[in-house]
Protein backbone atom coordinates (compact mmCIF):
# COMPACT_ATOMS: atom_id res chain seq x y z
CA UNK A 1 0.00 0.00 0.00
CA UNK A 2 2.99 2.14 1.13
CA UNK A 3 4.64 1.98 -2.42
CA UNK A 4 1.02 2.06 -4.09
CA UNK A 5 1.09 5.83 -2.81
CA UNK A 6 4.05 6.53 -3.31
CA UNK A 7 4.21 5.22 -6.59
CA UNK A 8 0.85 5.82 -7.92
CA UNK A 9 -1.56 7.72 -5.96
CA UNK A 10 1.40 10.61 -4.46
CA UNK A 11 1.75 11.73 -7.87
CA UNK A 12 -1.48 11.46 -9.33
CA UNK A 13 -2.84 13.63 -6.47
CA UNK A 14 0.68 16.15 -6.88
CA UNK A 15 -0.91 16.41 -11.08
CA UNK A 16 -4.49 17.49 -10.05
CA UNK A 17 -3.31 19.74 -7.82
CA UNK A 18 -1.90 21.31 -10.29
CA UNK A 19 -4.59 21.19 -12.88
CA UNK A 20 -6.97 22.35 -10.59
CA UNK A 21 -4.67 25.53 -9.72
CA UNK A 22 -4.49 25.85 -13.68
CA UNK A 23 -7.94 25.61 -13.99
CA UNK A 24 -9.03 28.33 -11.05
CA UNK A 25 -6.56 30.87 -12.70
CA UNK A 26 -7.85 30.70 -15.85
CA UNK A 27 -11.59 31.01 -14.76
CA UNK A 28 -10.62 34.16 -12.28
CA UNK A 29 -8.88 35.65 -15.31
CA UNK A 30 -11.19 34.74 -17.77
CA UNK A 31 -14.10 36.43 -15.18
CA UNK A 32 -11.81 39.33 -14.81
CA UNK A 33 -13.38 43.19 -17.43
CA UNK A 34 -9.33 43.37 -18.50
CA UNK A 35 -9.46 39.83 -19.77
CA UNK A 36 -10.89 40.86 -23.40
CA UNK A 37 -7.71 42.66 -24.17
CA UNK A 38 -5.82 39.67 -23.93
CA UNK A 39 -8.38 37.42 -25.86
CA UNK A 40 -8.75 35.73 -22.35
CA UNK A 41 -12.40 35.95 -22.27
CA UNK A 42 -12.78 33.63 -24.84
CA UNK A 43 -9.70 31.48 -25.12
CA UNK A 44 -9.22 31.45 -20.89
CA UNK A 45 -12.68 29.35 -20.59
CA UNK A 46 -11.46 27.27 -23.61
CA UNK A 47 -8.74 26.18 -21.91
CA UNK A 48 -10.28 25.72 -18.53
CA UNK A 49 -12.84 23.45 -20.03
CA UNK A 50 -10.16 21.53 -21.60
CA UNK A 51 -8.28 21.38 -17.97
CA UNK A 52 -11.35 20.01 -16.34
CA UNK A 53 -12.44 17.74 -18.99
CA UNK A 54 -8.92 16.03 -18.62
CA UNK A 55 -8.57 16.44 -15.14
CA UNK A 56 -12.07 14.60 -14.90
CA UNK A 57 -11.24 11.95 -17.29
CA UNK A 58 -7.76 11.29 -15.46
CA UNK A 59 -9.69 10.82 -12.10
CA UNK A 60 -12.35 8.29 -13.95
CA UNK A 61 -9.53 6.28 -15.38
CA UNK A 62 -7.81 6.01 -12.13
CA UNK A 63 -10.59 4.95 -10.13
CA UNK A 64 -12.67 2.42 -12.78
CA UNK A 65 -8.91 0.84 -13.61
CA UNK A 66 -6.52 1.91 -10.31
CA UNK A 67 -3.93 -0.59 -11.18
CA UNK A 68 -3.28 0.40 -14.76
CA UNK A 69 -0.53 3.40 -14.47
CA UNK A 70 1.45 4.94 -17.18
CA UNK A 71 4.97 4.14 -15.23
CA UNK A 72 4.36 1.04 -14.49
CA UNK A 73 3.26 0.21 -18.31
CA UNK A 74 7.20 2.17 -19.19
CA UNK A 75 8.86 0.01 -16.45
CA UNK A 76 7.25 -3.06 -17.96
CA UNK A 77 7.23 -2.53 -21.99
CA UNK A 78 10.55 -3.58 -22.14
CA UNK A 79 9.74 -7.49 -20.80
CA UNK A 80 6.18 -7.29 -22.55
CA UNK A 81 6.16 -4.27 -25.11
CA UNK A 82 2.98 -5.95 -26.72
CA UNK A 83 0.98 -6.31 -23.93
CA UNK A 84 1.88 -3.29 -22.32
CA UNK A 85 1.30 -1.20 -25.75
CA UNK A 86 -2.27 -3.27 -25.54
CA UNK A 87 -3.06 -2.40 -22.17
CA UNK A 88 -1.78 1.70 -23.11
CA UNK A 89 -3.70 1.52 -26.01
CA UNK A 90 -7.08 0.13 -24.57
CA UNK A 91 -6.47 3.04 -21.29
CA UNK A 92 -5.91 5.78 -23.98
CA UNK A 93 -9.41 5.18 -25.75
CA UNK A 94 -11.06 4.64 -22.47
CA UNK A 95 -9.74 8.12 -21.85
CA UNK A 96 -10.37 10.01 -24.59
CA UNK A 97 -13.76 8.40 -24.52
CA UNK A 98 -14.55 9.64 -21.19
CA UNK A 99 -13.06 12.86 -22.57
CA UNK A 100 -15.24 13.28 -25.32
CA UNK A 101 -18.55 12.36 -23.30
CA UNK A 102 -17.30 15.12 -20.70
CA UNK A 103 -16.83 17.52 -23.87
CA UNK A 104 -20.20 16.70 -24.91
CA UNK A 105 -21.88 16.77 -22.00
CA UNK A 106 -20.38 20.14 -20.81
CA UNK A 107 -20.91 21.89 -24.40
CA UNK A 108 -23.18 25.06 -24.54
CA UNK A 109 -25.46 22.82 -26.60
CA UNK A 110 -25.97 20.28 -23.88
CA UNK A 111 -26.30 23.09 -21.74
CA UNK A 112 -28.70 25.07 -23.38
CA UNK A 113 -31.97 26.24 -21.80
CA UNK A 114 -34.60 24.47 -23.31
CA UNK A 115 -37.12 26.38 -24.58
CA UNK A 116 -39.78 25.83 -22.63
CA UNK A 117 -38.05 27.43 -19.13
CA UNK A 118 -37.88 30.62 -21.46
CA UNK A 119 -40.26 33.27 -20.45
CA UNK A 120 -43.70 32.35 -22.09
CA UNK A 121 -43.26 36.05 -24.32
CA UNK A 122 -40.36 34.50 -25.76
CA UNK A 123 -41.66 30.70 -26.04
CA UNK A 124 -44.65 32.63 -28.09
CA UNK A 125 -42.29 34.55 -30.20
CA UNK A 126 -39.18 32.38 -30.88
CA UNK A 127 -40.85 30.50 -33.48
CA UNK A 128 -41.74 33.91 -35.14
CA UNK A 129 -38.31 34.74 -35.27
CA UNK A 130 -37.09 31.52 -36.28
CA UNK A 131 -39.38 31.49 -39.37
CA UNK A 132 -38.92 35.15 -40.20
CA UNK A 133 -34.53 34.38 -40.14
CA UNK A 134 -35.38 31.76 -42.60
CA UNK A 135 -37.24 34.11 -44.89
CA UNK A 136 -35.05 36.96 -45.02
CA UNK A 137 -31.67 36.02 -43.62
CA UNK A 138 -30.63 32.34 -43.99
CA UNK A 139 -27.54 33.13 -44.33
CA UNK A 140 -27.58 33.61 -40.82
CA UNK A 141 -26.00 30.86 -38.54
CA UNK A 142 -26.32 32.39 -35.14
CA UNK A 143 -30.40 32.79 -34.67
CA UNK A 144 -28.79 32.74 -30.98
CA UNK A 145 -27.29 35.90 -32.07
CA UNK A 146 -30.89 37.94 -32.57
CA UNK A 147 -32.57 36.12 -29.59
CA UNK A 148 -30.08 37.56 -27.64
CA UNK A 149 -30.46 41.22 -28.98
CA UNK A 150 -34.21 40.53 -28.29
CA UNK A 151 -34.03 39.63 -24.84
CA UNK A 152 -31.15 42.87 -24.49
CA UNK A 153 -33.62 45.14 -26.32
CA UNK A 154 -36.82 43.88 -23.61
CA UNK A 155 -35.40 42.62 -20.46
CA UNK A 156 -34.58 44.03 -17.47
CA UNK A 157 -34.69 40.49 -16.36
CA UNK A 158 -36.21 37.26 -17.19
CA UNK A 159 -38.95 37.47 -15.33
CA UNK A 160 -40.35 41.03 -16.20
CA UNK A 161 -43.67 41.27 -18.13
CA UNK A 162 -41.95 43.19 -20.94
CA UNK A 163 -39.41 40.53 -21.36
CA UNK A 164 -39.79 39.21 -25.04
CA UNK A 165 -43.05 41.42 -25.30
CA UNK A 166 -43.69 43.19 -28.62
CA UNK A 167 -45.48 45.64 -26.39
CA UNK A 168 -42.30 46.61 -24.34
CA UNK A 169 -41.99 50.14 -24.40
CA UNK A 170 -39.91 52.68 -22.75
CA UNK A 171 -40.88 56.72 -23.13
CA UNK A 172 -38.60 59.48 -22.11
CA UNK A 173 -38.59 63.15 -22.65
CA UNK A 174 -36.65 62.81 -25.72
CA UNK A 175 -37.26 59.46 -27.17
CA UNK A 176 -39.69 56.75 -27.45
CA UNK A 177 -38.99 53.18 -28.27
CA UNK A 178 -41.47 50.17 -28.23
CA UNK A 179 -41.32 46.43 -29.63
CA UNK A 180 -38.75 43.51 -29.57
CA UNK A 181 -36.22 45.67 -31.37
CA UNK A 182 -37.03 48.71 -29.33
CA UNK A 183 -36.99 50.99 -32.97
CA UNK A 184 -36.93 54.21 -31.77
CA UNK A 185 -37.94 57.64 -32.26
CA UNK A 186 -35.95 60.78 -31.11
CA UNK A 187 -37.08 63.99 -29.87
CA UNK A 188 -35.45 67.55 -29.89
CA UNK A 189 -35.60 69.76 -26.91
CA UNK A 190 -39.03 71.37 -28.24
CA UNK A 191 -40.76 67.75 -28.87
CA UNK A 192 -40.13 67.91 -32.25
CA UNK A 193 -39.59 64.69 -34.22
CA UNK A 194 -35.73 64.44 -34.86
CA UNK A 195 -35.46 60.53 -36.26
CA UNK A 196 -37.96 57.79 -36.70
CA UNK A 197 -36.72 54.42 -36.81
CA UNK A 198 -40.17 53.15 -37.78
CA UNK A 199 -40.43 55.44 -40.42
CA UNK A 200 -36.69 54.67 -42.21
CA UNK A 201 -37.89 51.23 -42.34
CA UNK A 202 -40.93 51.20 -43.93
CA UNK A 203 -38.66 53.76 -46.57
CA UNK A 204 -35.89 51.20 -46.88
CA UNK A 205 -37.87 48.07 -47.16
CA UNK A 206 -41.10 49.51 -48.50
CA UNK A 207 -42.03 46.15 -49.99
CA UNK A 208 -41.70 43.69 -46.62
CA UNK A 209 -42.79 45.78 -44.12
CA UNK A 210 -45.58 47.79 -46.06
CA UNK A 211 -48.18 46.20 -43.46
CA UNK A 212 -46.30 47.75 -40.51
CA UNK A 213 -47.88 50.99 -40.14
CA UNK A 214 -47.63 53.14 -36.99
CA UNK A 215 -51.22 51.49 -35.50
CA UNK A 216 -50.01 48.36 -36.35
CA UNK A 217 -46.43 48.62 -34.49
CA UNK A 218 -47.10 45.78 -32.29
CA UNK A 219 -47.48 43.21 -34.37
CA UNK A 220 -44.46 40.77 -33.61
CA UNK A 221 -44.01 39.44 -36.69
CA UNK A 222 -43.30 42.69 -38.30
CA UNK A 223 -41.32 43.82 -35.79
CA UNK A 224 -38.90 41.06 -36.17
CA UNK A 225 -38.86 41.16 -39.50
CA UNK A 226 -37.46 44.70 -39.38
CA UNK A 227 -34.75 43.97 -36.87
CA UNK A 228 -33.71 41.54 -38.83
CA UNK A 229 -33.54 43.73 -42.07
CA UNK A 230 -31.99 46.24 -40.07
CA UNK A 231 -29.53 43.70 -38.62
CA UNK A 232 -28.98 42.08 -41.76
CA UNK A 233 -27.86 45.40 -43.30
CA UNK A 234 -25.84 46.67 -40.60
CA UNK A 235 -23.72 43.29 -40.59
CA UNK A 236 -23.24 43.74 -44.74
CA UNK A 237 -22.01 46.93 -44.30
CA UNK A 238 -19.06 46.25 -42.17
CA UNK A 239 -18.61 42.41 -42.58
CA UNK A 240 -15.66 42.92 -45.22
CA UNK A 241 -13.62 44.51 -42.28
CA UNK A 242 -14.01 41.97 -39.55
CA UNK A 243 -11.49 39.48 -39.01
CA UNK A 244 -14.21 36.96 -38.01
CA UNK A 245 -17.68 35.82 -38.07
CA UNK A 246 -18.09 36.99 -34.25
CA UNK A 247 -16.47 40.22 -35.09
CA UNK A 248 -18.89 40.77 -37.76
CA UNK A 249 -21.77 40.18 -35.17
CA UNK A 250 -20.38 42.59 -33.08
CA UNK A 251 -20.11 45.54 -35.59
CA UNK A 252 -23.46 45.21 -36.56
CA UNK A 253 -24.70 45.33 -32.81
CA UNK A 254 -22.46 48.14 -31.98
CA UNK A 255 -23.96 50.06 -34.95
CA UNK A 256 -27.59 49.41 -34.19
CA UNK A 257 -27.13 50.55 -30.62
CA UNK A 258 -24.91 53.73 -31.18
CA UNK A 259 -25.00 54.32 -35.36
CA UNK A 260 -22.49 53.55 -37.48
CA UNK A 261 -20.74 57.04 -36.63
CA UNK A 262 -19.31 55.55 -33.47
CA UNK A 263 -18.07 52.10 -34.77
CA UNK A 264 -16.14 54.24 -37.75
CA UNK A 265 -14.52 56.61 -35.49
CA UNK A 266 -13.42 53.36 -33.22
CA UNK A 267 -12.23 51.88 -35.81
CA UNK A 268 -10.14 54.74 -36.86
CA UNK A 269 -8.61 55.16 -33.65
CA UNK A 270 -8.01 51.59 -33.15
CA UNK A 271 -5.71 51.64 -36.50
CA UNK A 272 -3.56 54.66 -35.13
CA UNK A 273 -2.91 52.37 -32.38
CA UNK A 274 -0.20 50.17 -31.76
CA UNK A 275 -1.46 46.50 -31.53
CA UNK A 276 -4.72 47.46 -32.10
CA UNK A 277 -6.85 45.17 -34.95
CA UNK A 278 -9.66 47.28 -36.31
CA UNK A 279 -10.95 44.04 -37.73
CA UNK A 280 -11.15 42.82 -34.50
CA UNK A 281 -13.95 43.72 -31.73
CA UNK A 282 -13.12 42.36 -28.45
CA UNK A 283 -10.09 43.57 -26.32
CA UNK A 284 -9.12 45.75 -29.76
CA UNK A 285 -12.14 47.93 -31.28
CA UNK A 286 -13.53 47.51 -27.83
CA UNK A 287 -11.42 49.52 -25.92
CA UNK A 288 -10.87 52.43 -28.63
CA UNK A 289 -12.29 56.03 -28.53
CA UNK A 290 -15.29 57.25 -29.97
CA UNK A 291 -17.19 60.36 -31.10
CA UNK A 292 -19.10 60.93 -27.93
CA UNK A 293 -18.24 60.60 -24.17
CA UNK A 294 -21.94 62.64 -23.41
CA UNK A 295 -23.51 61.19 -20.66
CA UNK A 296 -26.39 58.90 -21.38
CA UNK A 297 -28.81 57.35 -19.29
CA UNK A 298 -26.38 56.85 -15.92
CA UNK A 299 -22.84 55.76 -18.20
CA UNK A 300 -21.99 57.46 -21.38
CA UNK A 301 -23.52 56.66 -24.81
CA UNK A 302 -20.01 55.21 -25.85
CA UNK A 303 -19.23 52.77 -22.45
CA UNK A 304 -23.05 51.72 -23.29
CA UNK A 305 -22.49 50.81 -27.14
CA UNK A 306 -19.64 48.55 -25.31
CA UNK A 307 -21.54 47.30 -22.65
CA UNK A 308 -24.63 46.59 -25.42
CA UNK A 309 -22.19 44.21 -27.91
CA UNK A 310 -20.99 42.52 -24.71
CA UNK A 311 -24.43 41.59 -22.57
CA UNK A 312 -25.60 40.26 -26.29
CA UNK A 313 -22.50 38.15 -26.99
CA UNK A 314 -20.85 37.21 -23.73
CA UNK A 315 -23.96 37.49 -21.42
CA UNK A 316 -27.13 36.63 -23.28
CA UNK A 317 -26.16 34.75 -26.15
CA UNK A 318 -25.22 31.29 -24.54
CA UNK A 319 -28.96 30.93 -23.39
CA UNK A 320 -30.21 30.55 -26.86
CA UNK A 321 -27.55 28.86 -28.77
CA UNK A 322 -29.85 25.51 -28.86
CA UNK A 323 -31.64 27.75 -31.45
CA UNK A 324 -27.92 27.58 -33.66
CA UNK A 325 -28.52 23.68 -34.24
Amino acid sequence: MKEFWSRELKPDLVRLALLAAVLTALLLLAGLPVAARFGLDGVGYFAAMLALVFGLSHVLTRAIVPRVGVQRMANRASIHPIGAAVVYASTLAFRLGVAALLVWLLSPRALAADIAALPANAQRNLPLLSEEQARWWPELRTLSTLAAQVEQETCAGLKSARCWSERAELKTPREYGFGLGQCTTAYRVDGAERFSCHAALRARHAAALSAWTWANRFDARLQLRALLLQDKALYAATVRHAATERDALAFMLNQYNAGPGMLAKSRSDCARRAGCDPGRWFGHVEVADGPSKVAGYSRSFHAISREYVRNVLVIRQPRYTFLDA
